[in-house]
């Protein structure tokens, strides 16, 4: 998913130095301070060297598109000979675009994410952009068995062109691609889009990074009046997936993204409120 990053509040982004990953990347950084941040983009920094340099990180994009591609075979098997073509809807910024370029230049200027930057990224940084790992294989894999890729993605309308020259850049195939790209033009929401691809194509698999990339269901709220509306945001996120749990894995695959998306919109000014309370004391 992409667009959302750009409303990271920089409390909100404080909250990834406490995330387990880090020391999946076998790092170790002390916990938040309570003064402003003068730098926020550093506080992404473990974040963004995680999916840069973990082999973990990795071999879990690597396990995802693995599995993907035995579900895809799976469900072909059982899908009727006669209908519109076999599709899988694919999300592409940090599920098929890897765009740790970008990231790399904030972190070595020491700026914070913004929708002016993120236009010149997509608009003169095409050949820069990297393929996740696994999602080339299994795109590849995808199309030999006759299943349309279908890319439905946030970046921009205006940008179409960029788009496809990082997809080429890439190595991956354009052809037929007025079809297959749905891009942003108005909203973020990808309700419609989907529904398009889903009147032209058997939509087996959907794979993306972020939880909106299968249902706007999963939506967070942008404004909150009270820290108990928080709470009940991400409450109800969980509960949400919860009820969705056979579909994950299923005909909904997810890779990690802890460098933004929904997941921080109600972490607000304090994320650290939202911890989980332990009787753990120095």
């Amino acid at each position: 998913m992409k667009n959302d990053r750009r409303r990271m509040t920089p409390a909100a982004i404080a909250i990834i130095i406490g995330l387990t990953l880090t020391s999946c990347a076998g790092l170790r950084t002390p916990p938040p301070s309570t003064s402003p941040l003068t730098n926020p983009i550093e506080q992404l920094f473990s974040a963004y060297l995680y999916m840069q340099t973990a082999a973990e990180y990795d071999a879990v994009c690597i396990q995802t598109y693995n599995w993907a591609a035995e579900r895809l075979r799976s469900k072909l098997a059982a899908l009727p000979k006669e209908g519109p073509p076999p599709a899988v809807i694919m999300d592409l910024d940090e599920t098929v675009m890897d765009n740790g370029g970008y990231e790399s230049f904030l972190i070595r200027e020491g700026v914070g994410d913004s929708p002016a930057l993120w236009d010149v990224w997509e608009r003169d940084f095409a050949s820069e952009v990297a393929v996740v790992l696994g999602a080339k294989a299994f795109i590849e894999a995808a199309e030999q068995m006759g299943v349309t890729v279908v890319y439905i993605t946030n970046r921009m309308m205006k940008y179409r062109d960029e788009t496809v020259a990082a997809l080429q850049s890439m190595g991956l195939s354009v052809e037929g691609i007025d079809r297959r790209l749905f891009l942003k033009e108005s909203t973020t929401d990808k309700t419609e889009r989907r529904k398009k691809a889903e009147a032209m194509y058997r939509v087996v698999l959907w794979i993306g990074d972020g939880l909106r990339d299968f249902t706007q269901d999963f939506a967070a709220p942008t404004r909150y009046a009270s820290d108990a509306e928080r709470r009940r945001a991400i409450a109800e996120r969980k509960e949400k997936v919860l009820r969705a749990a056979s579909r994950f894995g299923d005909d909904w695959i997810i890779l990690p993204n802890p460098m933004y998306g929904d997941w921080l919109k109600p972490l607000g000014p304090d994320p650290r409120k939202f911890l989980r309370p332990t009787g753990m004391k120095k």
